[in-house]
């Protein structure tokens, strides 16, 4: 069996690269009866057939893995926002981010059109979360700014990129790889949002070794499931609430309602009232 990595899955065929060549895999009934369909992102081992197809037989332990978007192994999520067009919506930024955190992921913030002026009435600014303690760079795909300092937050990771539809995370990587020619669309003037350009998960190589690092590319959306983590993790996953919240008085503390809660102490000190905001809604619904 020969090890390669699956680069992208249309349709239950998987395309697996090895040693700059790329192979379309069929998958065996055991991940279908196992319930444990292959990611974009899988390291795998396959049994070569001929010189274009393989079959996969095996997948190898995962580092970490998300659903949605689906893909694995992924050692930096980009989650990428517009300043306006569409409009940035802080709830869902923080969404993402809780997101990441729980599945412990490193998280960079892109934060792309970044000529245009935000929303003067939203509360939070991207400076906020830098103070929250995320890396956070500035970039215009159209124009080329911060794309060399986007380079160098990548060099040598599995990047994924990640965020609403229509913030241009296609255009930056057509920006960042020319020749890779993705699919990239307008914002939709009747609903304000993006329109959806990529329709699978797919992951290029940003340069011609390994060690250059790879780059995800997947489908972008507005809403954004987090059921499966529990309300008592939540505070956690706000990275200014952590080194407070054993610091209140009750150990099953939810931060909300509570008295003598150390979290709430810190409001509009070291967190943003916008951000606990944020935090309740989530902690509420």
């Amino acid at each position: 069996m020969t090890d390669g990595l699956i680069i992208k899955g249309i349709s239950g065929t998987y395309t697996v690269l090895v040693d700059g060549v790329s192979y379309a895999c069929n998958v065996g009934g055991i991940f279908r009866y196992r319930k444990t369909p292959p990611l974009v992102g899988d390291k795998v081992q396959i049994t070569i057939t001929d010189k274009k197809t393989a079959t996969l037989n095996k997948i190898k332990p995962r580092e970490n893995e998300l659903r949605r978007p689906p893909a694995a192994n992924i050692e930096q999520v980009i989650i990428t926002v517009a300043t306006t067009q569409p409009d940035f919506n802080a709830g869902l930024l923080d969404r993402f981010l809780c997101l990441i955190e729980h599945e412990n992921i490193p998280v960079l913030i892109c934060i792309n059109k970044a000529d245009l002026q935000v929303n003067q009435h939203d509360p939070l600014t991207f400076e906020d979360y830098k103070r929250a303690g995320y890396d956070v760079v500035y970039t215009d795909a159209m124009d080329g700014a911060g794309l060399d300092e986007l380079r160098i937050k990548m060099a040598g990771k599995v990047n994924l990129f990640a965020g609403p539809s229509g913030v241009g995370k296609s255009s930056i990587i057509n920006a960042l790889m020319p020749g890779i020619n993705l699919e990239t669309g307008e914002l939709s003037t009747k609903i304000g949002r993006g329109k959806h350009t990529t329709r699978h998960t797919e992951i290029f190589p940003l340069g011609e070794t390994p060690e250059a690092g790879y780059c995800f590319d997947t489908p972008g959306f507005t809403s954004l499931d987090i059921e499966h983590i529990q309300k008592n993790e939540l505070a956690s996953l706000f990275r200014e609430f952590s080194p407070f919240i054993n610091d209140c008085k009750f150990n099953d503390c939810l931060h909300v309602h509570e008295a003598l809660c150390a979290v709430k102490e810190q409001i509009g000190k070291t967190i943003h009232p916008a951000r606990y905001e944020s935090y309740v809604k989530l902690a509420t619904s």
